[in-house]
């Protein structure tokens, strides 16, 4: 259950105007509040590498890092779309990735267990070294990618990650598509899985199945493209064999609001909330207030709020 943003508003101002201290507006508080949550966020990932070094605790319900995993579920996600564009086997990242898992194919040579099957990750010194060799360079079995950015990979084999095109063609109310309507060089590039996108092509449309016996009779049979009649509609072909796992980055909180009278007053349909665990609410307020402590530039209750998150960070690590 995640963090009522309103509530936490409140909190703050409660405490922060307890002695007439000062008032922190929404705007500030909006800008405090996504710091606060990104720095308990990332916190989760350094706890869990300094438990993961010590003995684990049996008890139930209190194993430290099963708790912390439990926190990071709400931003786990589970094959997510690489996108590959014009350039076969270059793929890009979707846009809310904080730290990838991994890159996994859904057809192909898959685990008889997961189903699936992983990618190994490389540097570009290790790529070149054992694509030097015929024994040792990525295959189907063996595919392998290299990240070049923080949003973009590159896969090899680059063939199992063929390139997107668009191209007009006739389907004639059918799911069939005869290839002889499409450019030679784009034939090739057509793959089972693809998603089909066009006028009237309904949605998550894929290829199940490409018959290459010959040029003219080659036909890509669609899994429920129908147009309702003799149309030509143009078709973008984009893989969607490859996916990701990855931890993705909170969404930006906000503490959306009306304003009548010169007064703010909260609106729950323009508002984001905390993405975090329901037992962060707590911590969120403490941080925001040594936050805000800086900025109406009262020291107390920077102070205050820094000694009472330290303590409980103290009490978690013991």
């Amino acid at each position: 259950m995640a963090v009522n943003v309103d509530t936490v508003y409140q909190r703050v101002l409660a405490i922060a105007n307890k002695e007439q201290r000062g008032y922190i507006t929404p705007q500030e508080f909006n800008l405090l509040a996504n710091q606060a949550q990104m720095d308990i966020f990332e916190q989760y990932f350094y706890d869990i590498s300094q438990h993961g070094r010590r003995p684990g605790n049996e008890t139930e319900y209190s194993n430290v890092t099963d708790l912390l995993q439990e926190k990071l579920m709400p931003f786990q996600q589970r094959h997510q779309q690489v996108t590959i564009g014009t350039t076969a086997g270059v793929g890009t990242l979707p846009t809310d990735v904080y730290r990838l898992g991994s890159i996994v194919r859904l057809s192909g040579y898959l685990d008889a267990t997961t189903g699936e099957k992983t990618l190994s990750e490389l540097s570009e010194k290790d790529y070149l070294e054992i694509n030097a060799s015929p024994l040792t360079r990525p295959s189907t079995k063996r595919p392998v990618f290299v990240r070049d950015s923080a949003t973009t990979i590159r896969i090899y084999p680059s063939d199992i990650a063929p390139a997107s095109f668009t191209e007009a063609a006739i389907i004639n109310n059918s799911t069939t598509i005869t290839l002889g309507d499409f450019a030679t060089g784009n034939i090739s590039k057509i793959a089972v899985g693809q998603l089909v996108t066009g006028t009237g092509i309904p949605a998550d449309t894929s290829v199940v199945s490409v018959d290459p016996s010959t040029a003219s009779a080659t036909e890509v049979v669609l899994s429920n493209a129908t147009t309702g009649g003799s149309a030509t509609p143009t078709l973008t072909y984009a893989e969607n064999d490859i996916k990701c796992n990855y931890i993705k980055r909170p969404t930006d909180i906000s503490w959306g609001y009306t304003t009548i009278n010169g007064t703010a007053l909260y609106n729950s349909a323009s508002s984001t909330n905390f993405e975090l665990h329901a037992s962060e609410e707590t911590r969120l307020v403490r941080k925001i207030l040594a936050l805000a402590g800086i900025i109406i530039e009262d020291p107390s209750i920077y102070q205050i709020a820094s000694n009472e998150d330290l303590k409980t960070t103290q009490q978690e690590k013991q």
